[in-house]
């Protein structure tokens, strides 16, 4: 394995070179009618855009490896919208093609400022895209309210109708009373949680769907694993739901697949 100072060169190489692609999970909708014989939701409402990297020498990289690289390098806002303007396209092909899927892509809360949302905007202005379709993860760690030059942030972004949403919750210490601070438009309930069947996370989780009806938030549970989870989540009162159910993390190519049989 290269030193991490050259692998981080590598990887902002990779920016220009096409080493960097783009995995996409689909996303469903848990709502009753939205399903086959067998309860499963057979046609995806959005795709979540994951950064993958494929170094000439070395293979595959993983992310826990490369993202702390680039956030290190201060280069990892570049990486971001970099997988943004290729998932754009991507689903923008998909959109025009007859299926009306919803975007969704993380930013990491290392540079997520004004000056990020200001150029997420402006790459949708130059393409013509509806702002409305677009969704952007902030991970719950570091708490995003910990950071006040995010939350004008979030408000550039919704003004245009860019929804917000709160990664990973339950994985850190971020709070329901945290969350109702913020300006935020779903809650993604981590895997960790999700998969549990006790009746305290049973209460966590209500406690946010609680909230969310108040708020106006969706509340996605991500991990869906099993068709237990998956009726668990449904019943719990979870809007929409991602997990290996449904695939692992797919290239374009086998996303088209899972369109193509809807």
């Amino acid at each position: 394995m290269p030193r991490p100072p050259q692998l981080a060169r590598d990887l902002r190489a990779a920016l220009s070179t096409g080493e960097l692609w783009i995995a996409f999970q689909p996303q469903y909708d848990l709502a009753a009618g939205a399903v086959d014989e067998a309860g499963t939701p057979v046609a995806p409402v959005a795709v979540e855009a994951l950064c993958r990297w494929n170094h000439a020498v070395l293979g595959a990289v993983p992310p826990d490896r490369f993202i702390p690289l680039a956030e290190e390098g201060r280069f990892l806002d570049e990486v971001d919208l970099h997988v943004f303007d290729l998932a754009v396209g991507q689903v923008t092909r998909w959109q025009e093609s007859g299926h009306p899927l919803g975007l969704a892509v993380n930013a990491s809360p290392a540079h997520f400022s004004r000056r990020y949302a200001d150029a997420v905007v402006a790459r949708l202005d130059g393409l013509g895209i509806d702002p409305a379709g677009v969704t952007v993860e902030i991970t719950e760690s570091p708490t995003p309210q910990l950071r006040p030059e995010m939350v004008t942030a979030m408000q550039a972004l919704q003004s245009v109708g860019i929804s917000i949403s709160v990664d990973d919750y339950a994985g850190g210490d971020t709070t329901v009373a945290m969350l109702e601070a913020l300006p935020i438009d779903e809650v993604k309930i981590d895997r960790s949680l999700t998969q549990r069947t006790d009746a305290a996370a049973d209460d966590a989780i209500a406690a946010v769907v609680q909230s969310s009806a108040a708020h106006g938030w969706r509340v996605l549970a991500e991990g869906i694993e099993t068709v237990a989870d998956l009726e668990r989540s449904r019943l719990r009162g979870c809007d929409r739901g991602q997990g290996y159910l449904w695939g692992l993390p797919m290239p374009s190519e086998d996303m088209d697949a899972v369109l193509a049989a809807v």
